[in-house]
């Protein structure tokens, strides 16, 4: 029978044998929270994140609903004259000749 004789180690050796996942632990955890605190990745600035990325998906959905209605009404004037001379003077202005525009003020 073989007996092997595990040796004892002394000093640093053995508290960080002994605890060295404990202080590695909090070790780690400390210098996430100082991190998450102090840093660039703060709560702070999470939250601050969170709220700008609601904003921005508003905005996007925003202009894709009005990109949507602009494809729309592009289609609508490329196929119908009547309704491309009705954007032309509502929108526009635009005039037929000896056609005046008069401006009422309220």
């Amino acid at each position: 029978m073989v007996v092997r004789r595990q040796s004892n180690p002394t000093g640093l050796a053995s508290i960080l044998l002994q605890h060295g996942v404990t202080w590695l632990y909090w070790i780690a955890t400390a210098v996430i929270v100082i991190g998450v605190l102090r840093g660039q990745t703060s709560i702070a600035s999470y939250f601050s994140l969170m709220k700008s990325k609601g904003v921005l998906e508003a905005t996007v959905d925003g202009l894709r609903a009005e990109n949507a209605r602009l494809s729309d009404e592009i289609t609508r004037i490329r196929e119908s004259k009547s309704y491309a001379r009705k954007v032309l003077r509502e929108k526009y202005h635009v005039t037929e000749d000896g056609e005046k525009i008069i401006y009422y003020a309220d």
